[in-house]
C-alpha cells in the first residue's frame, strides 16, 4: 500500500479561504489517525516502513496493530561478503523481500515454530528459535543425536505466545532414517521424545540395528509413533500426528506425554494420497490430496473434520466427518503442512479454497497452485519456481 501522495504539501501551504494558515507536516498529524492508517496497511514490510517515518510514528505504531498475515516462502539463502541474507517470497504481495541474518554459514533453516524460523547448527547440533524481523532468538536444547535430519512442525496462525507456554516439535526429514517425534519448551535442557506404546523397550532412544533399516516401511513404522513428517500438527497443547503404517491419528498431551485418542482413517485405502493436517480457527481438519498435479492430470483433495465430545448427553468415539466445503475460509497447504485463512482478511483471496504448492521430481523446489474446492478446477498461480520447502507466519512480536 502507497502512504506517500503523490504531490505532498508544502509545510507552509496556504488553505482556500485562509490567509497565511500553516498545514502542518506530516509528523504531525494526529496520533489517533496515524494508528488508523497503520492498521490499514496489509503487507509487513510497508507497516515496518511506515513507523520509520519519524520517532513520533514509530512510538505511536504498535506491532499489535499489523494486519493478519500469510506466510513468507523461503526462496534463496545469499552470503556476500556484507554479511548473510535470506531471501523472502510473500503470498501476499508477490513481492521478493531480503531480510539479513546474524548467522553463519554452518546455520540450517530447518522449519519454523509459531513466528520464528527454526535454525540449527551443523555442527554442534545447537537449536534456536529466530524472528528474522526482530532478530528476537530464542535458545533451545541441541537436537538428540537419533534426529539426524530434524525438521520443526509449524504452527498455525497467530500471535507467539509466551515462551514459557511454547511447545517446540520436531522430527525427521528423512524417510531413510526413523526417529520419534520430540518435544522440548524453551528452558528445557532436553528434548522429550514420543514413542508408540507398543514400542520394545530395548530400541527405545537408540537408532535402528542394521537388519530393521532395510525392512519395508510398514513392518519399522511400528517401532515408533511416526516415520515421516506427513500429517502432523499440534493446537493448544496437544499433538495430532498421522501413523505411517496406519494412517490413523494420534492425538497427544503434551503435558503428560500420553496418547489420549487414536482416530482411525476416514479413507478406504492405506495409499494413493498425502495427508496434512490443519488447524482452522479451532477445528483440526484432514485433508487429503489424491494424485499429484501436472499438466496433463489433476489432483484431488477430500477434507474431513474432527470430532471428539459428545452428542446428545452420549460419548461419542472421535471420528473424522468429511465436509463438501470450508465456507469463507481458505487454506495454505506446503510440504506435508499447512493452516488456515479468512478470505475476507485477504482482499483478492478466494475462500473455499486451497492455495498448494507441488514439488518437482527430487522434492527440492516448489511452485504454487490454486484449488477450488466446489468446481474442483486447479490454476496455475504466478510466482518464482525455485521455492523452498520452508515458510513461517512474520510478526513483529
Amino acid at each position: 500500500m502507497a502512504l506517500r501522495p503523490s504531490l505532498p504539501f508544502p509545510k507552509n501551504a496556504t488553505l482556500p479561504g485562509t490567509d497565511h494558515a500553516e498545514e502542518p507536516g506530516w509528523s504531525e498529524l494526529p496520533l489517533e489517525l496515524v494508528c488508523l492508517i497503520s492498521q490499514k496497511i496489509a503487507d509487513v514490510s510497508d507497516f515496518v516502513r511506515f513507523g520509520g517515518v519519524c520517532k513520533r510514528w514509530r512510538h505511536a505504531v504498535q506491532a499489535s496493530d499489523l494486519a493478519p498475515q500469510l506466510p513468507w516462502m523461503i526462496h534463496e539463502f545469499d552470503k556476500s561478503q556484507d554479511g548473510n541474507y535470506l531471501r523472502f517470497y510473500s503470498l501476499l504481495t508477490h513481492k521478493t523481500c531480503t531480510v539479513s541474518i546474524p548467522h553463519s554459514c554452518d546455520t540450517l533453516v530447518i522449519g519454523s515454530a509459531y513466528n520464528y524460523l527454526f535454525t540449527c547448527n551443523r555442527q554442534t547440533r545447537e537449536c534456536s528459535l529466530f524472528n528474522p524481523l526482530t532478530k528476537e532468538e530464542i535458545s533451545l536444547p541441541p537436537t538428540p543425536p537419533e534426529i539426524m535430519f530434524p525438521s520443526s512442525v509449524p504452527s498455525g496462525p497467530g500471535p507467539s505466545p509466551d515462551p514459557s507456554s511454547m511447545y517446540v516439535v520436531i522430527t525427521s526429514s528423512s524417510l531413510l532414517h526413523i526417529a520419534p517425534l520430540h518435544f522440548c519448551r524453551p528452558g528445557d535442557h532436553e528434548w522429550t521424545a514420543i514413542r508408540d506404546r507398543d514400542t520394545p523397550s530395548w530400541i527405545r532412544g537408540k537408532f535402528l540395528p542394521t537388519w530393521l533399516s532395510r525392512v519395508d516401511c510398514n513392518k519399522r513404522s511400528r517401532y515408533s509413533l511416526l516415520t515421516c513428517n506427513s500429517g502432523i500438527t499440534f493446537y493448544d497443547g496437544r499433538l495430532y500426528a498421522s501413523d505411517m503404517k496406519t494412517r490413523s491419528t494420534h492425538v497427544i498431551d503434551l503435558a503428560t506425554v500420553t496418547v489420549l485418542h487414536v482416530v482411525p482413517r476416514p479413507e478406504p485405502s492405506l495409499t494413493g494420497f498425502t495427508v496434512y493436517l490443519v488447524v482452522s480457527f479451532g477445528r483440526i481438519l484432514r485433508v487429503c490430496q489424491y494424485g499429484k498435479y501436472t499438466r496433463k492430470k489433476n489432483c484431488l483433495f477430500r477434507i474431513y473434520q474432527l470430532e471428539i465430545g459428545s452428542r446428545n448427553g452420549n460419548q461419542m468415539e472421535p471420528r473424522w466427518t468429511e465436509i463438501g466445503n470450508i465456507n469463507n475460509q481458505f487454506l495454505f497447504l506446503h510440504d506435508k503442512h499447512g493452516c488456515a485463512f479468512r478470505a475476507e482478511d485477504f482482499p483478492g483471496f478466494v475462500g473455499n479454497s486451497i492455495y498448494f504448492s507441488k514439488s518437482d521430481f527430487m522434492g527440492k523446489t516448489f511452485q504454487l497452485f490454486w484449488y477450488d474446492i466446489k468446481d474442483k478446477n486447479i490454476e496455475e498461480l504466478p510466482g518464482p519456481v525455485n521455492l523452498s520447502h520452508h515458510w513461517f507466519l512474520p510478526s513483529l512480536y
